[in-house]
């Protein structure tokens, strides 16, 4: 009788075990793989390079000169590449350096720029110029931003006359060494691709015209200018996870 009883003791304590096991497996949190998918976080910072182009629009001023010579506007396409780098400071600013180098088509021939020489042929070409700007800009979530550029402009000014009586011609040029101001905007494509565009204002000083030609008006050629463009760039480090 009493192996009888111990038997059915031994035999209750296994079953009640096995429904207490399976009782706490069912309650037991099941496993499974995480479905969430990380986000790339998109970084301005890094080297990147790109071109430019858009049209270009100013004013050539005569100044220092003893006859009236009519002011007169310029303006032409322009094409060229860039530069830069850029350090992103937290989530929303940005600091950065470029350089920029541009063909410029930008000028105009005035006929008979000043009394008494109607037929007169006065040419202002601004040929090139070149700037290198730091820039600072706001990031907005990850993809914008805006910034504002400043720093120092070249270009390469042509200015000359051609005259119908003699027949007379006259032309100087020279490199000159300005500065810039810009405001733009660039989106961030997640494939380094960035897009933008920008306006920029510069102030190439004056070119001094001096021939010593009789009846010509020794002058100086003041040049300001302002562009619109549109850039396309490459980012050379892409996101980071």
């Amino acid at each position: 009788m009493k192996k009888h009883l111990l038997a059915g003791v031994v035999i209750g304590a296994v079953a009640g075990g096995g429904v207490t096991g399976s009782a706490l497996a069912a309650d037991m949190p099941v496993m499974r793989e995480s479905t969430v998918i990380p986000v790339p976080v998109y970084s301005w910072s890094g080297f990147y390079a790109g071109v430019h182009g858009g049209w270009g629009f100013g004013d050539v001023n005569f100044i220092k000169t003893g006859l009236h010579i009519d002011n007169h506007s310029i303006d032409g396409g322009l094409a060229g590449g860039h530069i830069g780098y850029n350090w992103q400071m937290g989530s929303s600013w940005l600091l950065g350096v470029e350089a920029s180098g541009t063909w410029s088509g930008v000028k105009k021939t005035v006929f008979g720029p000043f009394d008494g020489f109607l037929n007169d042929r006065w040419t202002t070409e601004v040929k090139w110029l070149a700037t290198l700007t730091p820039r600072i800009g706001v990031t907005i979530g990850t993809g914008w931003m805006w910034y504002l550029k400043g720093g120092v402009a070249f270009a390469e000014i042509d200015h000359h006359l051609e005259s119908p009586i003699g027949p007379v011609s006259f032309e100087t040029s020279g490199t000159r060494v300005g500065w810039t101001v810009g405001f733009g905007g660039e989106l961030l494509l997640a494939s380094n691709w960035i897009l933008g565009v920008e306006g920029n204002f510069y102030d190439f000083g004056s070119l001094t015209a001096n021939s010593g030609i009789v009846n010509f008006p020794n002058h100086d050629v003041d040049v300001t200018m302002w562009s619109v463009l549109g850039r396309v760039s490459y980012k050379f480090n892409g996101p980071r996870p």
